[in-house]
């Protein structure tokens, strides 16, 4: 009498199907990552744009782009005293206190991207330095007047802002604490050497802003990072 097959999967079979729900758990992971990391990238890129479109509305009042250093925008809107206490993230600092003052028709920093408390951080933690009347000087009254805040990118580090005189200079020091918590130096005579154009020597225009993209690696605007200039091509 011959024996029939017991229905269901054998051993083999079992760890075939296995094999290939693993594949496929794998193939859709691969995929979401390109996916989210685009997304990311795409929000990067709009806060940056978003950025690029508040300094100007800047520039046509004061005529320049903001400077790099408080001490430098505290001497541009009589506040000469002002300071940061750590000199970290300053360029970015200095930018969006220069955004929030509701000097010469400002305040130019975009409402909701200030609002968005996961772009809005202060990572290192620090309030202006010196002069009780800073805040009154700058014409920034809220309760946050004080506060240092960064804008960071989609992975919560710090966008990195230097005003070209101060590049072409080279004197000013800069770190960056990152979302991890490390400290990166921004060194003036690399930042010099790669914000230059490759082929004509040029910088761009009045400002740089960028961020360090996915990696988290400063280049200095090359490599991965997100830029408020066209990227050169390498």
């Amino acid at each position: 009498m011959a024996r029939t097959r017991t229905a269901g999967f054998t051993l083999v079979e079992l760890m075939i199907v296995i094999g290939i729900i693993v594949l496929l758990v794998a193939v859709m992971a691969v995929a979401l990552s390109g996916v989210f990391s685009k997304s990311e990238e795409a929000q990067t890129k709009a806060t940056i744009e978003t950025l690029k479109a508040n300094i100007e509305s800047y520039k046509t009042r004061w005529g320049q782009a903001p400077p790099t250093t408080l001490r430098d925008l505290g001497q541009l809107m009589g506040a000469p005293s002002i300071g940061d206490p750590n000199e970290t993230n300053v360029g970015i600092e200095t930018l969006v206190i220069a955004l929030r003052s509701r000097r010469e028709q400002g305040p130019y920093l975009d409402g909701p991207l200030f609002a968005d408390d996961t772009r809005r951080v202060n990572l290192d933690i620090d309030t202006l330095i010196d002069g009780a009347f800073a805040p009154t000087a700058l014409d920034i009254e809220d309760a946050t007047a004080r506060d240092l805040f960064e804008i960071v990118d989609a992975w919560g580090n710090p966008l990195v802002y230097l005003n070209i005189a101060d590049v072409r200079m080279g004197g000013f020091r800069y770190s960056v604490t990152k979302a991890d918590g490390s400290t990166e130096l921004i060194q003036p005579t690399e930042a010099q050497d790669k914000l230059r154009h490759p082929t004509t020597g040029s910088y761009p225009t009045d400002y740089v802003l960028w961020s360090f993209g996915e990696n988290g690696i400063n280049e200095y605007g090359r490599g991965d990072d997100i830029t408020s200039w066209a990227k050169y091509a390498e």
